[in-house]
């Protein structure tokens, strides 16, 4: 049984009262409820949509804890997710009975007891003395405050930027909320605080500092979502504030999205080979996007890359000398903050055919899968050696995901289990060996066995990112492993300007018998579309 306000009684009216009096009093009293019924229906909606939980009897609702008999319990409801508030306490005399999640019912026997929430020091925190009876459920009033505070930079990218919070009144410090990494599977925390005006700095400036603050007033039973935004380049606070309902709404909903356009130009000369000055000319485009769903225990990455560039040597036209498509899908329901079960989906493949350019012509053999000779060609100035999209791979693995280091700036996550790969390989020819007039014909393959993968990512000094992937493939039966290496290292010179360097090594006997490697260096000039 939920408690209810008791209500007063009153003794009848005399007799003796004329019926207008008592017409007029009746329809008195009538208005004034109706006033306060209404005023507690506006009001209490508008308190509730700002929160990203449900109403309190809603939360209860969905708990499905049944009353225990002979016991009560009490219930301190949450405005954001449970996960990323602070634990309320129990006391009773003085001694802690025990920590429950914001938004979950801690059951007890009758009696006065003392629930203690919030942020800061224990002096800071709201303290509430709570009776329990027998079968009833108490739930606190929600009259304090909560808090978010998204730290992002002009593109809206996350910012690894930690902050302190102080009480604009007293000058207390409410501790350093410290920079979260969503990409890499952190959430927003939310500050649980009484209501005020609060100020919010850099970490390591002062309280009584000028610049690079912002100040948010918190009322009471309201949930803020803040955000600061920072000059990637100098790190100051250039924007404070409150986000459109919409945002609001992508943020409730978990989603981020990334999106952004690459591109380099590299022009080189020499006249290494004679003494004219011959020139080259490369270049580069990539599109990139993200989509990232976070909300515990579901975590979902869906991270796309196209790579298209073109190379023009000395008086040659210009030729796609790389072409690439990558759909990389996971998805992990986390049992524990480190321990969860994963599936995966990526898809590789290019856009357009692949042609070999000879110059003079040349004759070329052509082999099937087996070594032998399919047909021969006289004199040709380009052959296509793969059709558009093929070769095609296809990856798809499930089983265990451990993340053992989960920082901002450091992730580790290592993964095993059951792993299936497919090439398709229609129309695709490799040359044979170091005989550049020999061409074998690839055929399809299937795998599938155990599968196991290591993803770090480190950050150091806000400007160098190392990302390395190893994936590898123990099949079943008395095929051989295959093995796939990418590591991208990226050093920001400005926020528009990196200098990037990629290595990919794969080991796979169905294309190839040596390690097919690949690296590539460049100056990337990047535009964020969001």
């Amino acid at each position: 049984m939920i408690r209810q306000a008791e209500r007063s009684t009153q003794p009848g009216l005399p007799l003796n009262l004329s019926v207008e009096i008592f017409i007029r009093a009746g329809l008195a009293v009538v208005t004034f409820c109706l006033a306060l019924i209404s005023s507690a229906n506006a009001q209490a909606p508008r308190r509730y949509d700002t929160w990203l939980a449900a109403p309190p009897n809603e939360q209860i609702y969905r708990e499905g804890n049944d009353d225990q008999k002979g016991i009560g319990r009490i219930f301190v409801p949450a405005m954001t997710t449970p996960a990323n508030e602070p634990l309320y306490a129990v006391f009773r005399n003085g001694v802690l009975i025990g920590e429950r999640v914001m938004g979950s019912s801690f059951f007890l026997e009758p009696g006065t007891y003392t629930v203690i929430l919030g942020t800061g020091n224990i002096e800071q925190r709201i303290h509430r003395d709570v009776i329990v009876n027998r079968e009833e459920t108490v739930i606190l009033d929600p009259t304090w405050c909560s808090l978010s505070i998204e730290v992002i930079d002009e593109s809206r990218n996350s910012v690894a930027q930690d902050l302190q919070i102080f009480n604009a009144t007293t000058g207390e410090s409410y501790g350093i909320l410290s920079a979260i990494n969503p990409e890499l599977g952190e959430q927003l925390q939310t500050l649980i605080l009484q209501p005020g005006l609060f100020k919010i700095v850099k970490r390591g400036f002062d309280f009584n500092t000028f610049v690079n603050f912002a100040t948010v007033l918190l009322e009471p039973g309201v949930y803020t979502p803040f955000t600061v935004v920072i000059n990637s380049n100098t790190k100051d606070f250039t924007g404070a504030g409150i986000l459109s309902r919409a945002s609001q709404l992508r943020q409730v909903r978990n989603w981020k999205i990334y999106a952004a356009i690459h591109g380099n130009i590299n022009l080189s000369s020499n006249n290494f080979s004679s003494r004219d000055i011959k020139s080259n000319l490369s270049l580069l485009t990539q599109i990139e996007n993200r989509l990232l769903f976070d909300k515990f225990p579901h975590y979902y990455l869906s991270s796309n890359l196209v790579d298209l560039g073109a190379l023009k040597q000395h008086s040659a036209k210009f030729v796609i000398d790389q072409d690439r498509l990558q759909l990389k899908n996971t998805y992990v329901y986390y049992l524990l903050t480190w321990l969860g079960g994963y599936s995966r989906f990526e898809v590789s493949t290019h856009l357009l055919p692949t042609v070999l350019l000879f110059d003079p012509p040349k004759s070329i053999t052509l082999l099937d899968p087996q070594g032998n000779v399919e047909k021969r060609i006289v004199d040709i100035s380009k052959f296509e050696a793969a059709p558009s999209v093929f070769p095609l791979g296809l990856k798809e693995g499930l089983g265990i995901n451990v993340t053992p280091l989960k920082r901002f700036n450091a992730r580790l996550s290592l993964r095993t289990g059951l792993g299936f790969r497919q090439n398709y390989n229609k129309d695709v020819y490799y040359q044979s060996g170091a005989v550049d007039t020999l061409y074998q014909r690839s055929e399809n393959s299937y795998l599938r066995g155990l599968e196991a993968s290591i993803v770090s990512n480190l950050s150091f000094f806000q400007n160098l990112v190392i990302t390395t992937e190893l994936d590898a493939l123990f099949p079943f039966g008395n095929e051989s492993p295959v093995m796939d290496l990418e590591n991208f290292v990226s050093f920001g010179i400005t926020k528009h300007v990196t200098l990037e360097h990629t290595l990919r090594l794969q080991r796979n006997r169905a294309l190839s018998d040596y390690i097919i490697q690949e690296q590539l260096v460049a100056v990337r000039v990047s535009y964020y579309l969001f």
